[in-house]
């Protein structure tokens, strides 16, 4: 049986307040291949970051930066 791997929050140790929606880069592993929201069991985030980073998400859907779909 595998050991669970208790992941730290990226943005937690990097002590980010803010994910700016601009920064593709910091996004495109949240997503995964249909363009959906990885969830927090596979990405690893704290709740806190998680509503930050989907409305980051949401955002640059909206401002045509990332697809909704692929």
């Amino acid at each position: 049986m595998a050991k669970l791997i208790n992941k730290k929050c990226q943005f937690c140790v990097e002590k980010r307040d803010v994910i700016d929606y601009k920064n593709l880069s910091l996004l495109y592993p949240y997503i995964n291949y249909f363009a959906k929201i990885k969830k927090r069991y596979y990405s690893g985030v704290c709740l806190r970051h998680q509503k930050m980073l989907a409305r980051s998400i949401k955002r640059a859907r909206f401002m045509g930066l990332l697809p909704f779909t692929r």
